[in-house]
Order: C-alpha cells, then structure tokens, then sequence
C-alpha cells in the first residue's frame, strides 16, 4: 500500500517544531557543555522564529517574549537566574504550541514522514531544516 504524502510544513509549524526541540534541547541539559550548546541554539531559533513572525505579521511571539528569550539566551547562562532559564523552556513550549496550533504530535508525526520522503538524512537537526523550509518559502537567513 502506498503512503499518501503529507503536505509540506507551514513555516509557523517548522518553527513550532524547532521552538519545541530547542526547549527540550534547554530542559535536559545535564552538563555545562550541553547547557551552553543548548543556549545557543535557543538563541538561533528564536532569532529566526522572531525575524519570521515580524515578516509575516504572526501574533505569536509576541515582541516582548521574542526579546526575553533572546535576551535571556544571550546571557550564555551568566548572571541568569534558574527561574529565568524555567521561564524561557516555558515560553518556547507555549510559543510551539500556539504556532502548531495546538497538537505539536500531530506535527511531528507529519515531519517525520517528510524525513522519511527525503531519505531520512542524518546529521541534520531541526535548525538545518526549519532553514531549509524558509528558503523555499523566499526568506532568506543571511
């Protein structure tokens, strides 16, 4: 039996997607090096996240929770408070969830059929193809 292809993500579900990991990425940090990765790739997703939400006039994030979380991951962990640092994995997964509109399961059982139609690269996170999804809408990342 032939599987149906899914549609494409949306842009707001890609970056539902990549809020999603880079907060759990945030959580499960159990180490100073995994801590410092996982700031850091915060920090990218939500330049990206709020870079798209101004461009196409998204009401979630707001401007306010775009600047905090970028701010707070910014910081490289120095001088952050551990409430800062709940606060910020919080609005990462209150953010994903508004963009995919609720269910982000759904989303993510549709992203791994589009890995699979691609022939299931590895080494490409979800940064690489929230990147991807956004150049073939025309944004441009550089």
């Amino acid at each position: 039996m032939t599987r149906a292809q899914p549609c494409p993500l949306t842009l707001a579900e890609s970056g539902a997607l990549a809020l999603a990991d880079a907060a759990a990425q945030l959580d499960s940090a159990d180490e100073p090096a995994k801590f410092l990765r996982a700031l850091e790739h915060n920090r990218k997703v939500w330049q990206t996240i709020k870079a798209l939400a101004e461009r196409h006039n998204w009401r979630t994030p707001s401007p306010r929770m775009a600047d905090y979380a970028l701010n707070t991951a910014r910081k490289m962990g120095l001088g952050v408070a551990d409430d800062q640092l709940t606060t910020l994995v919080d609005i990462g997964h209150r953010v994903s969830r508004e963009l995919a509109g609720g269910d982000i399961t759904i989303i993510r059982e549709r992203a791994y059929f589009i890995w699979e139609s691609r022939g299931r690269p590895h080494g490409q996170d979800l940064e690489h193809w929230l990147m991807a999804e956004m150049e073939c809408a025309g944004f441009t990342t550089h």
